[in-house]
């Protein structure tokens, strides 16, 4: 197994299209090393909500990868894209939303 546990490779996302379009990412290469700190930092509106929404699965690239412990996520069925969320990926969102009835580790 790779030292890797996250992968990106050539990551593009646009949105919109014509003159309207907006690259939000743009080849984006990426390796996270297992067991290391990384921080995702930069100024608004460079990609990085955009990014991490990759990362977890939660949007798709217009091009490009991500692995995560070798497994190619947009390859990934939605059910087997739920497993793996719920076993190997963590949020916390900069604006979330907290349901007063659950504890912490239900929300």
């Amino acid at each position: 197994m790779s030292d890797s546990v996250i992968t990106v490779n050539n990551l593009v996302k646009e949105y919109g299209s014509g003159a309207a379009m907006v690259k939000a990412l743009r080849g984006v290469d990426l390796k996270i090393a297992r067991g290391s700190f990384t921080c995702i930092v930069g100024p608004s509106g460079h990609g990085k909500s955009t990014l991490m929404h990759m990362l977890g699965g939660l949007d798709h690239p217009t091009s490009g990868s991500v692995t995560i412990d070798g497994q190619e996520i947009f390859q990934l069925g939605n059910k087997d894209l739920a497993r793996l969320r719920a076993q190997k990926i963590g949020f916390v969102f900069q604006f979330f939303n907290l349901l007063q009835s659950l504890t912490a580790t239900e929300n």
